[in-house]
């Protein structure tokens, strides 16, 4: 039976008069990411996303792609759908990734190339929004997912610390200055590029914004605290970025900060028990002050 997401695609499609026959969802935590074979291609279906927000995102990644940088790029010929008040499809190209167990892995060191290459390449012809810290959070803070997966007083507790969170880091100096930031730059955004020369790109511009470089930066040690991985992980990112970001006087903020953007996505989708348990994990380490123990990725 189609699902209301489902919907939505077919809606999409029609308008881009895109052939949705074969759709597979692929991927759905903050978005539901569909494969269109046809195509083919992947389109992204969003709710509750600012439209406007999600044009300069496809305007950001097309001039990014213009410049020679690795990003996934807005599929030619196609424009953004508002399907509904809440509920928008965009569609990108599509990059068939190599079989698992085959090929190079991508790592911390394409990770750190890429990144430090994104924040040399200048502003983009759009209009950037501003980094706000835990917005994501904060709007799902407010959501009616969050009546059933928190306890008042868990919600109560989160919305004081953001507020914490977000003075403390007013208060910092930004070494690495402002500029464009990709906003959620772990490795699991990384692909290869297999459309020409086999290369490394990220994907998920989603949280694309001007802010501080130091941003993109701590998702690589947020990995080797709570996703299991080692000293040589961070090594390698600081060898092709230049810099450690644990000679900075706010590393210790910022990583609390990642701590709670990792709230978002299995909140929104708690109804699901792996979600849930991840959710219940990860808040009771952060209001527990465990600084150390290991998540479960989803």
């Amino acid at each position: 039976m189609p699902t209301p997401l489902d919907d939505a695609l077919a809606i999409a499609c029609r308008h881009n008069n895109l052939d949705p026959v074969g759709a597979r969802l692929i991927h759905h935590y903050s978005n539901a990411v569909y494969l269109l074979p046809a195509v083919p291609a992947i389109a992204r279906i969003a709710t509750g996303a600012d439209p406007g927000r999600l044009r300069a995102t496809q305007t950001v990644t097309s001039w990014l792609g213009q410049q020679g940088f690795g990003a996934t790029t807005p599929l030619s010929g196609t424009e953004l759908v508002e399907v509904d008040e809440t509920t928008a499809a965009t569609f990108w190209t599509y990059y068939p990734q190599p079989e698992p167990g085959t090929g190079k892995p991508l790592t911390s060191r394409d990770l750190g190339a890429l990144i430090r290459a994104l924040h040399d390449t200048g502003e983009p012809p759009a209009d950037l929004v501003h980094w706000t810290p835990l917005e994501s959070l904060e709007r799902a803070l407010n959501s009616a997912a969050a009546d059933t997966a928190l306890r008042p007083q868990d919600r109560d507790w989160l919305r004081h610390r953001v507020a914490e969170v977000r003075a403390e880091l007013a208060e910092l100096p930004w070494p690495l200055g402002h500029g464009l930031i990709h906003g959620d730059a772990w490795a699991g955004n990384l692909l290869w590029d297999t459309t020409g020369a086999q290369r490394p790109i990220l994907c998920d511009w989603d949280s694309v914004g001007h802010g501080p470089r130091e941003v993109d930066l701590i998702p690589t040690w947020h990995a080797a605290v709570r996703y299991g991985r080692d000293e040589t992980w961070i090594e390698a990112f600081v060898t092709e970025y230049g810099y450690d970001l644990r000679d900075w006087a706010g590393f210790d903020v910022l990583l609390t900060m990642r701590d709670l953007a990792q709230l978002p996505g299995p909140l929104r989708r708690s109804t699901n028990p792996p979600h849930a348990a991840a959710l219940r994990q990860r808040l009771g380490a952060i209001r527990a002050g465990d600084r150390t123990s290991t998540w479960v990725a989803l």
